[in-house]
């Protein structure tokens, strides 16, 4: 049996601690609401795993050790931007992986930082964030 949600929110919060976000709010909020906003049991596991791998020192073999399943280590290989690959094609990889539960965990992803930057009057991450749900959604009509 592989590890579930009550799994995943208490390693995003240990994973998390003490990390503050571009507005000022423990980042643990964020990947609480991406993981909220999931339609299933996947969904929720991964929103809730989103950030741990490309944040903290947490890799996808821990998280695997962990004993989470390998479709949700997928979903978060996906999820995780390198630093060497432009944003614009990090969100290009997602849309063309044909992984529902990526697509729908970064779609959830980029409306939560939507709402954050319009909250936090931060222009150019609203914009950024509107580009790739665009891009999100289109590629979702796809399937």
């Amino acid at each position: 049996m592989y590890k579930g949600i009550d799994d995943a929110v208490a390693l995003a919060a240990k994973a998390h601690e003490g990390q503050k976000d571009y507005d000022g709010n423990p980042v643990i909020l964020h990947p609480l609401a991406v993981g909220l906003a999931g339609e299933n049991e996947n969904e929720q596991i991964v929103g809730f795993l989103h950030d741990v791998v490309e944040d903290t020192s947490y890799t996808f073999n821990d998280l695997l050790d962990e004993g989470f399943s390998p479709e949700v280590v997928d979903a978060l290989r996906l999820l995780t931007h390198e630093r060497n690959v432009s944003y614009e094609d990090y969100v290009r990889n997602i849309c063309q992986s044909g992984n529902l539960t990526a697509l729908h965990v970064k779609r959830n992803d980029l409306k939560h930082n939507i709402f954050r930057g319009k909250r936090s009057g931060i222009a150019r991450l609203v914009e950024k964030h509107s580009k790739a749900l665009e891009m999100v959604e289109s590629a979702l009509e796809d399937f």
